[in-house]
């Protein structure tokens, strides 16, 4: 199957349709490989959309995506607050079967804000979250600590903590590398919370599309 990237929009938070569309558009300017653009949601996108099954949460809906059948063949998830700068085919045909971002904050742990997938999510994410949704996320709100938190660190448990990681200097957080401006080679820059792309010098998000 051909390349796809992937996005989740859950309705009733910050996010709308608007961000799906400027994360599409971004990455279609930056990409040169032939790809596919999908939104798992539970409102209407202007792109293929697979719809969310459940009412959950926040950045709990990704855990939908390790649903059976949602994911088929090599696909990247970037978070919507994610921005393209340039090319971005280096992330596109990783060696490992799964992988997740190498956390910013803590280089040891992870980060959800980008995913990737060879061929099929390890569904034992979904499977065990789905037996008890509302016991998991009280348990990693009353867990939380530092990095260590929401669906990161419950899909870091589920992998017995063993995740390949994606770090590059093209791939770049704007809270630690990005806030004079944007780094020489950049290609991805991940926001993972505040600020937001919204809420930045309106000068540096020229690179918004």
């Amino acid at each position: 199957m051909g390349l796809k990237v992937i996005c989740v929009l859950k309705s009733g938070g910050v996010y709308d349709r608007e961000w799906v569309r400027k994360l599409k558009e971004g990455v279609a300017q930056h990409m040169s490989q032939p790809h596919d653009f999908v939104c798992l949601s539970d409102v209407e996108v202007d792109c293929e959309r697979i719809p969310l099954q459940h009412d959950w949460t926040g950045w709990w809906s990704k855990v939908e995506l390790f649903r059976p059948g949602v994911i088929k063949g090599p696909t990247l998830y970037l978070d919507l607050d994610t921005i393209i700068t340039g090319p971005r085919d280096d992330f596109t045909d990783l060696p490992y079967d799964f992988a997740m971002l190498e956390n910013f904050n803590s280089p040891d742990m992870v980060g959800s804000g980008m995913m990737w997938f060879k061929d099929e999510a390890p569904s034992i994410v979904y499977d065990r979250f789905v037996l008890g949704p509302e016991r998991i996320i009280e348990h990693y709100r009353n867990m939380k600590h530092g990095s260590y938190m929401g669906d990161q660190a419950y899909i870091w448990d589920c992998m017995d903590r063993k995740v390949n990681t994606i770090a590059s200097p093209k791939l770049r957080s704007y809270k630690r590398h990005c806030r004079n401006g944007l780094p020489e080679g950049t290609s991805i820059v991940c926001f993972h919370g505040r600020p937001r792309p919204t809420e930045i010098n309106p000068d540096w998000m020229r690179n918004w599309v």
